[in-house]
């Protein structure tokens, strides 16, 4: 797994991992990688990668040494291009650094978070092999249809094992700092919810009060509430004409309705919108209905992308964009975002695409 990979959208869940008590750590490193004079950084930012700590190589080696009240994640890098990036944990205690020339070599030991980091970064390694070796095959040949689909059963395999070996090193974990660390570093992608709620009910108090932990259980009670099979909560919001509109009872005006969450000022959503007219002109007639929320701020503007985009169901706003209640009540992050129900408002299939809602509609609207 490439380094940006990795770290992409975790600089929020890696914050500071708060400890009890302020402990004096050690890091110490080596290796074939390092050449006299070099200086490296530390970095707590994985983003912009600014440093918080600056040290210089002598006679193949380095050291430093510091105080700490917390458990964070941090990165080593040298101030040479590519030559080392290597992610550890700062924690008291020894931490013992191996950087050979072949990068993908390098260790990490000495402390709890760091030998289990080192575990799941070995176990990541060889999961991105066998994941490189099938993207090759995928796109190094021309594969039959059944050819292409065992490869995306094999890709999907493998995908579950590692989520499996995930869960199981947070659940081994989950009195300690790393469990916390896999449970917010992992959640959001590769753990289930189901699998995400279970260790937050594990955890012990200490860990599942801490804020994000806090925010990742609000979280999971909206995904259960929008889960296949949930009841929608009814709504009340005003139309284009003002006046307001009941969520259910629209819902309750066909067998099978589309909850389209988007906005006129939504580049995605305008250049999906042609596409969603034609499924509904297609099946409108066969009992297929469609509710707009529009996270729009500007009345105006919602009203003239409606006559635009030709769009000719019903639209519902409060004009507060994202704080629309509605979105909010879903978690809707990112638009377009379509969910369907059904009659009785029971939830059918999330974050639906246009591909897939037509082939649902084809089977189910027969």
């Amino acid at each position: 797994m490439k380094l940006n990979q990795l770290f992409a959208g975790a600089v929020m869940t890696l914050a500071l991992l708060a400890s009890c008590q302020q402990n004096s750590y050690r890091i110490e490193g080596s290796g074939e990688a390092l050449t006299d004079g070099d200086t490296l950084f530390l970095t707590t930012d994985l983003t912009m990668l600014t440093p918080s700590d600056t040290i210089v190589v002598k006679d193949g080696k380095f050291s430093i040494t510091g105080e700490t009240d917390s458990t964070y994640f941090c990165l080593l890098y040298s101030a040479r291009e590519n030559a080392v990036a290597m992610p550890f944990f700062v924690e008291p205690g020894t931490i013992r650094i191996v950087l050979p020339k072949d990068m993908e070599k390098a260790r990490v030991s000495g402390t709890l978070c760091n030998q289990e980091w080192q575990i799941v970064s070995d176990t990541m390694a060889v999961m991105s092999k066998k994941m490189n070796q099938l993207a090759m095959q995928a796109y190094g040949g021309q594969l039959n249809m059944e050819q292409q689909a065992n490869l995306e059963d094999e890709a999907e395999r493998l995908n579950d094992q590692f989520r499996q070996f995930i869960y199981k090193t947070g659940k081994r974990n989950i009195n300690n700092e790393f469990g916390y660390f896999i449970v917010t570093f992992y959640s959001d992608g590769l753990l289930k919810p189901d699998q995400c709620k279970e260790l937050i009910q594990l955890m012990p108090d200490a860990l599942r009060q801490r804020t994000p932990i806090k925010k990742m259980e609000q979280a999971l009670g909206v995904l259960q509430s929008t889960a296949v099979g949930e009841t929608i909560k009814d709504f009340r919001m005003a139309g284009l004409d003002g006046n307001d509109i009941s969520l259910l009872d629209e819902v309750k005006k066909n067998p099978l309705t589309l909850l389209d969450f988007w906005a006129s000022w939504c580049g995605p959503c305008r250049r999906a919108m042609p596409q969603v007219v034609a499924i509904y002109q297609k099946f409108h007639n066969k009992g297929f209905g469609i509710i707009g929320i529009s996270l729009d701020e500007d009345k105006d503007s919602w009203a003239k992308a409606v006559q635009e985009l030709g769009i000719t169901w019903t639209q519902m706003s409060d004009l507060k964009g994202w704080d629309n209640a509605i979105a909010k009540a879903f978690n809707i992050r990112a638009i377009p975002h379509m969910m369907l129900v059904d009659q009785e408002g029971r939830i059918v299939k999330d974050a639906i695409s246009p591909e897939e809602l037509e082939l649902l509609l084809t089977e189910k609207l027969k």
